[in-house]
């Protein structure tokens, strides 16, 4: 006989770890500062400093990787970077606690 728990998928922990709290927090906090700065220049804070440079890096490996594209396609992989580093952080959230 199998447990049938341990065949289970937690999909409430999996659920936490890709769309916790600390996670949506830490995307809110690279991305909104930025978008919102992008949109009017008088908005932009000290705040979006991390997704700054976050969006500096992605596009100068994108610009080095794709030269032609314009830089607003790099919104795309800016966004799933900033993705994977809110998972990152939930994660290390979580190990700590």
């Amino acid at each position: 006989m199998s447990d049938a728990t341990a065949d289970r998928v937690d999909f409430r922990r999996l659920r936490t770890v890709f769309a916790g709290r600390v996670v949506v927090a830490v995307f809110a906090f690279l991305t909104i500062p930025l978008v919102v700065g992008s949109l009017d220049g008088r908005l932009l804070t000290p705040l979006a400093y991390p997704g700054y440079l976050v969006m500096m890096i992605g596009s100068s490996v994108g610009s080095y990787l794709f030269p032609n594209y314009a830089l607003w396609l790099f919104w795309a992989p800016f966004l799933l970077g900033c993705y994977a580093v809110a998972v990152v952080a939930g994660i290390g959230y979580r190990t700590v606690r």
